[in-house]
C-alpha cells in the first residue's frame, strides 16, 4: 500500500509541473501572438486568440484532473461510473462549445462590420440585425452542445426529438404573427425599401411620414401631424411604398390657363416662360423644362410647366417653385395677358318681343 501512494504522490507532482509548464507555454504563447495581431487590419485573428484562451486554461486544468483521477482508478484507490473517455470527449466538447460562444460575444462586441457600412447604411438596424444572428447561433450551440453530452450519457434523444419537433409546430402556430412581423423586419433589412430618418408614403395605406425606428416587430413612424403610426412589418410585404427621400429631383407640373381673348399671345407667353426656365440655376438642366399648350378648357386656353428642380429638400423646392410661379406671372403681365379663372358669357338677344 505504501509503494502505491509513493507511485500516486510521483505522478502527481510530475503532472503538476507538466501541467504548469504547459499552462505558462500556452499563455505566453497567447500573448505573443496576440501582441503580434493587434497590429493587423483584421479582428478574426484576436478573436480566434479571445476565443480559446480561457477555454483551453479550463480544458488543461480539468484534463490535470482527469488524468489524477484516471491515475486513482487504475491502482484500484477509487472507483468511478463514468469511463475515462467518456468525461474527456465531454470535456472536449464543452471547451469547443465556450470557444464558439466567446468567439460570438468578441464579434458582436468589436463590430467590425461597422467599419464596412456606407453612410447610407442604418447602423442601428444592421446591428440587431447581427445580434438577433448572434442570439439565434448561441442557442444552436447550446442546444447541439447539450444534444451530445446527453447522448454520451447514454440518454435517449430520440423522444426528446420528437417532443422539440410538435412543441416546434405548436409554438409556430401560436406565434404566427410574430414569426411574419420577424420575416418582414428581415426583408426589409435585405431588401432596404427604406431607412430611419427618410420620408415614406403608401399609395395602398394611409402611411405618411418620417422613419423612427425598424424593429423587428414594428415599424415606427412619425406623421406630419407629429402622431405616431406603429406598422407590423409584415403589411410591407403586401404594400407599395413610396420612398421620397431617394428622389433624384423633385418635379413642378403646373398647369397654367389664360383667357381666350389673350390666345394670340400665348406662342410669345410661352417663349419667353422656357426661356425663363432654361436661364433659372435651380432647375435642373440635364432634364430639359417643358413648355407647351395643353388645351382649350372651359373658362381657359391652359399651358404647362414641366420641370425638375436640383434640390430634394422640400422646403427649398417649395422657394423655388413659387419663384417660377411669380416668374410666370409677371411673364403673362408682361405681355398684357391675363390669368384666366372660371367666368360664364351670357348672350341677350336685344330684339326681344314685348308682351
Amino acid at each position: 500500500m505504501a509503494v502505491i501512494f509513493e507511485n500516486v504522490y510521483s505522478y502527481l507532482i510530475v503532472l503538476s509541473i507538466a501541467t504548469l509548464f504547459l499552462l505558462a507555454i500556452k499563455n505566453k504563447l497567447i500573448s505573443t501572438i496576440l501582441a503580434i495581431s493587434e497590429k493587423t487590419n483584421t479582428i478574426y485573428d484576436e478573436l480566434l486568440l479571445y476565443s480559446i484562451k480561457t477555454p483551453t486554461t479550463y480544458l488543461i486544468t480539468f484534463s490535470y484532473l482527469l488524468l489524477f483521477i484516471n491515475h486513482l482508478v487504475e491502482n484500484k484507490i477509487i472507483s468511478i461510473v463514468f469511463s475515462f473517455s467518456s468525461l474527456t470527449y465531454i470535456l472536449i466538447i464543452t471547451s469547443i462549445a465556450w470557444s464558439f460562444l466567446r468567439g460570438l460575444n468578441f464579434y458582436i462586441t468589436s463590430k467590425p462590420f461597422i467599419k464596412n457600412l456606407s453612410t447610407d447604411d442604418d447602423v442601428t438596424l444592421i446591428t440587431e440585425t447581427y445580434e438577433i444572428v448572434i442570439r439565434i447561433l448561441k442557442v444552436i450551440v447550446f442546444i447541439i452542445t447539450a444534444l451530445i453530452i446527453m447522448q454520451e450519457l447514454g440518454l435517449s434523444i430520440s423522444g426528446l426529438l420528437a417532443f422539440g419537433g410538435v412543441g416546434g409546430l405548436i409554438v409556430g402556430l401560436a406565434a404566427k404573427d410574430l414569426l411574419s412581423n420577424f420575416f418582414g423586419g428581415m426583408m426589409i433589412f435585405f431588401d432596404r425599401p427604406f431607412r430611419v430618418g427618410e420620408f415614406i408614403k403608401s399609395p395602398d395605406r394611409n402611411i405618411e411620414g418620417i422613419v423612427e425606428k425598424i424593429g423587428w416587430r414594428l415599424t415606427i413612424v412619425r406623421t406630419f401631424s407629429k402622431n405616431v403610426l406603429y406598422i407590423p412589418n409584415t403589411a410591407f410585404s403586401s404594400i407599395i411604398v413610396e420612398n421620397a427621400t431617394r428622389m433624384s429631383n423633385r418635379r413642378i407640373n403646373e398647369t397654367i390657363g389664360i383667357r381666350y381673348d389673350d390666345l394670340d399671345k400665348m406662342s410669345n407667353i410661352i417663349d419667353d416662360v422656357s426661356r425663363s426656365l432654361s436661364q433659372n440655376t435651380d432647375i435642373d438642366q440635364t432634364q430639359k423644362a417643358k413648355v407647351y399648350f395643353k388645351s382649350f378648357s372651359a373658362s381657359s386656353c391652359d399651358f404647362f410647366i414641366y420641370a425638375f428642380t436640383i434640390t430634394k429638400d422640400w422646403e427649398e423646392f417649395l422657394k423655388i417653385k413659387q419663384s417660377v410661379l411669380f416668374s410666370v406671372a409677371e411673364i403673362i403681365s408682361k405681355h398684357k395677358a391675363e390669368i384666366a379663372f372660371p367666368t360664364s358669357t351670357v348672350y341677350l338677344n336685344k330684339d326681344v318681343s314685348k308682351q
